[in-house]
């Protein structure tokens, strides 16, 4: 309080933790209500995080979330390097990453045709995208983006892939409109800053009948406990509703989307969604499906007393282990 303390001598200085929390500021990307509700101030760390549930819709997200510009300065620079130490990968950090992505392959697969032109969003070292590759082999075409240039450029010339640097929107400008039969987001979506622009970017990217394969963490399962599961890389935490609703909003028809286990059961929400050709484009509901707000908040607490009483931390330290060295 500096001087306003000083002119007051006699006024009991109120501790900075004791402050009531700015008012959130941002309305939601799902539905643009500006009504929330706080759950959390605080994220993986004890770093200073605020995370919401929209009262109208149930996302759960964080609020404020950096700006387009902040978001984009971040994934350039810091994440890869706040994350996993990892701002010049190699090839002992590209062989870890491909025990993390095979779950995502083995759902790929049956996409992977000869001749198949694939866009993934995020793809890092591109262990993913290599295995891709590799799986129809040359004749397919494979294009991944990687906002960090560290791992772009790993990828780039130690594997040999097509990888356009920067973040989406920044680009998109770069890549075929109406291009693409598959485009794959591998834990990427909760990262951005507007995950309905991102959708709409993407439509526009596949070709009419072209598939969108999603995979988030399924806030209806953390597998973790709350203050390690919300952090400031993530902006957004889907739940099978949230998820359908966003394409929903966006002109996708939903084709499958699943709860699958990871480390722990059901931590894993996998979605694919169809653009449709023009003739089967449809309207806009006039009613979305969306959560209930405090069934969510409920929920979430729910979880985290399981987690601590069926000592999850342990079953999931085992099952990761397992799969590693699977």
């Amino acid at each position: 309080m500096g001087d306003d303390a000083a002119a007051m001598p006699h006024a009991a200085a109120r501790p900075a933790e004791a402050r009531p929390p700015a008012a959130p500021r941002q309305v939601c990307d799902l539905c643009g209500s500006a009504s929330c509700s706080v759950f959390a101030q605080k994220g993986r760390g004890g770093s200073k995080l605020t995370t919401v549930i929209c009262r109208e819709c149930g996302l759960v997200y964080t609020n404020p979330r950096p700006s387009e510009r902040d978001n984009a300065e971040f994934y350039h620079k810091q994440y890869w390097g706040d994350y996993k130490d990892q701002s010049a990968p190699d090839e002992k950090f590209f062989k870890r990453r491909l025990p993390k992505i095979r779950p995502m392959l083995a759902l790929l697969r049956s996409h992977l045709r000869p001749g198949i032109k694939v866009l993934e969003i995020g793809c890092s070292v591109g262990a993913l995208l290599w295995s891709m590759k590799n799986h129809v082999g040359a004749t397919g075409q494979f294009i991944g983006v990687e906002a960090h240039e560290g791992h772009a450029k790993f990828a780039r010339e130690e594997k040999g892939l097509d990888i356009r640097c920067g973040l989406l929107h920044e680009v998109t400008h770069k890549l075929p409109a109406g291009g693409f039969d598959l485009v794959v987001m591998n834990h990427v979506l909760e990262h951005t800053t507007s995950p309905t622009g991102v959708f709409a970017t993407i439509k526009k990217l596949l070709k009419p009948n072209g598939l969108l394969v999603v995979e988030v963490p399924n806030v209806e399962a953390p597998g973790s406990r709350l203050s390690h599961f919300f952090h400031v890389a993530h902006h957004y935490a889907f739940s099978p509703r949230t998820l359908q609703r966003l394409a929903q909003k966006t002109g996708f028809k939903v084709k499958r989307l699943d709860a699958l286990d990871g480390d722990l059961p059901g931590t894993r929400l996998n979605a694919t969604f169809e653009k449709p050709s023009v003739a089967e484009e449809p309207d806009l509901p006039t009613k979305f499906i969306r959560d209930d707000p405090a069934e969510r908040a409920k929920a979430l607490r729910r979880y985290e007393r399981w987690y601590w009483l069926t000592a999850a931390s342990l079953r999931k330290k085992v099952t990761h282990w397992q799969r590693q060295r699977a």
